[in-house]
């Protein structure tokens, strides 16, 4: 980020300066301005004082006869330099006006008369060496400087003499005030920028310097003490170099601390969520963003998230009550997760701590637990009620006919046996679903193995008249564990030559996809209606027919479950009914030698 004072620019003194400049100018300008109307006015009242004294010397008696006043007073009246034109107004003593420069002769009857009640100019004359007055000339529509006198004191027959010039007052004022102090003023504004730029452009250039080192300072550089011979902007230098060099120091422990605590928070196996009285997320563990998804919420801000409102809602209640706990689920990349949320206030702060625990693990083995209690339950009644049923039947005296006793005898050996089974097979399966079962990686060859379990079952292969045709290549060899994988292939062909009719076959294949090996076990038996297809890996679950024809705790597929996922694979099957059913196992590959 680069940063540059600007070059040119009004500084708040120069600013002021110049406001307090143009403040004085229209003070004295008002005042001045007075000064040169008074004077102005009091100089051309006299010049018209003498110039009415002069044309009355020159002037006829009012008594004389076959004289052209009118006449007389267009010859005399003169023009100057700025053709204002002098006007001369002859008034009997009847106040008449018998000679005007300004007006026609003809119009002469038409003025009104000028008399002491509607002049003042003439009132004053009366009274005075001479009168005049400032006034708008309804005659010429123009401002006029009016001065009159009598011709002869001692005889008012003698009429009165007016004399009258254009007043042009702004014209004297630009003259001799405007124009000259305009030109000052502009100088000394002129200069007044000069010398202020180029104090500020020096003082600006030691801003930029100093702002430029503080910049430094603030990406953890080394601060420069400015070399300016302003003593301010030195002392302001030093400063800021003391406080960058505190500052660093409180970062470095800061970050020391925060990352001490950071690292104790994110070792805790627990997702920790520290809000502060507004409710916005102060801290949060690595923990707690993966446990609901990342950019689930933010550093700084209210969790807003609809699916995360309980979360505000326990450190609401915390708020309040200081403690607050609760559980609740939801659904994290279609997988359901339970969280329990443990939430406390410190007073000494108001901060609020969320705790999150996720106990999805113990909910899944609490209902795992649930369901099987219900199955066992519900699928031990039947051979122990068999068993009783058997015995209470041989006390009560079955046991003295042979073929009776014969009869319940083999129904309570083989329930009991079907019991043994179911009970080996949950235990089998509780081992692998909490972990008791331990991985082995070992060399396989594919074919060999199932060669073994081929003949393994051989003699329920023969019962059925039934062809096992393995058609797995000999050049599989990976590594996996040996047992699973067995446990697996055991399970899976004991059902396939179970579910085949008499003289049918079972057809095992394999093939390599990516880093996959698929192995498909195809039977041409019963099939598989499509609404228990779903079914068919949930514990204790087995179709009527099955049931019907043949024996088994319908634990099996289960533990063929849960062992294909143990090794890191995945199991599916697609059946048709009447044409059979086929098992694909596909599970991690790399071939070894």
């Amino acid at each position: 980020m680069s940063f540059k004072f600007p070059d040119i620019r009004v500084s708040r003194i120069f600013f002021l300066s110049l406001s307090l400049l143009i403040f004085l100018i229209i003070i004295v300008s008002t005042i001045f301005s007075s000064f040169v109307y008074n004077n102005s006015r009091i100089q051309l009242i006299e010049s018209l004082y003498l110039q009415a004294q002069s044309i009355n010397k020159i002037l006829p008696s009012l008594n004389a006869e076959n004289i052209d006043f009118d006449l007389i007073a267009d010859s005399l009246a003169v023009e100057d330099t700025r053709t204002n034109k002098l006007r001369i107004t002859l008034i009997d003593s009847n106040w008449n006006v018998i000679g005007d420069s300004q007006v026609n002769k003809m119009d002469l009857s038409l003025v009104e008369k000028h008399s002491p009640d509607n002049r003042i100019e003439i009132y004053n004359a009366l009274s005075n060496d001479f009168g005049s007055a400032t006034r708008n000339s309804e005659t010429i529509n123009r401002e006029l400087i009016y001065v009159a006198i009598m011709r002869d004191k001692n005889d008012p027959n003698q009429g009165i003499i007016r004399l009258s010039l254009p007043f042009d007052i702004y014209s004297s004022f630009f003259n001799f005030f405007v124009y000259p102090f305009a030109i000052i003023v502009v100088l000394v504004i002129a200069s007044s920028v000069f010398i202020s730029l180029n104090v500020e452009n020096t003082f600006r250039n030691d801003l930029t310097i100093l702002f430029k080192n503080t910049q430094r300072a603030l990406k953890g550089k080394k601060f420069k003490v400015s070399n300016s011979t302003d003593t301010q902007v030195k002392s302001i230098s030093n400063v800021i170099e003391e406080i960058s060099q505190r500052l660093s120091n409180e970062i470095e422990q800061t970050l020391e601390q925060r990352t001490k605590f950071g690292s104790v928070l994110d070792s805790i196996n627990q997702g920790i969520i520290i809000f502060n009285k507004n409710f916005r997320v102060k801290f949060a563990n690595d923990i707690a963003l993966e446990m609901f998804g990342k950019h689930q919420f933010f550093l700084g801000e209210k969790i807003t998230s609809k699916k995360l409102s309980v979360l505000n809602k326990t450190i609401k209640e915390a708020k309040k009550t200081s403690n607050a706990e609760r559980e609740f689920s939801i659904n994290i990349k279609n997988k359901e997760m339970h969280f329990l949320l443990s939430a406390s206030r410190m007073d000494s702060t108001d901060e609020l701590i969320l705790l999150i625990n996720d106990i999805s693990s113990l909910k899944k083995l609490e209902n795992r637990r649930k369901n099987l209690i219900s199955d066992i339950s519900h699928e031990i009644k039947t051979p122990i009620s068999v068993i009783r049923a058997g015995s209470e039947t041989l006390r009560d005296g079955a046991i003295n006919d042979p073929k009776v006793a014969e009869k319940f005898l083999h129904s309570i050996n083989s329930n009991s046996e079907r019991l043994a089974e179911m009970i080996d097979d949950l235990l089998e399966l509780e081992k692998i679903e909490v972990g008791q079962i331990f991985l082995k990686n070992e060399k396989i060859k594919l074919k060999e193995e199932i060669d073994l379990i081929i003949e393994s079952l051989s003699t329920l292969i023969d019962e059925k008249k039934l062809t096992v045709e393995n058609k797995v290549s000999p050049n599989y060899k990976f590594k996996s564990d040996k047992q699973s994988l067995r446990d697996i292939l055991i399970n899976l062909l004991n059902n396939a030559v179970k579910y085949s009719k008499e003289h049918g076959r079972v057809i095992l294949s394999s093939r390599v996809s990516k880093d996959f090996l698929i192995l498909e076990i195809k039977d041409f038996g019963y099939g598989i209606e499509k609404a228990n297809i779903k079914r068919i890996f949930d514990r204790f679950y087995r179709t009527a027919k099955a049931r019907a024809n043949t024996k088994g705790t319908g634990l099996g597929l289960t533990l063929v479950n849960q062992l294909v996922k143990r090794i890191g694979g995945e199991i599916s099957v697609e059946s048709t009914i009447g044409k059979g059913s086929t098992f694909f196992i596909k599970f991690p590959f790399k071939t070894v030698k």
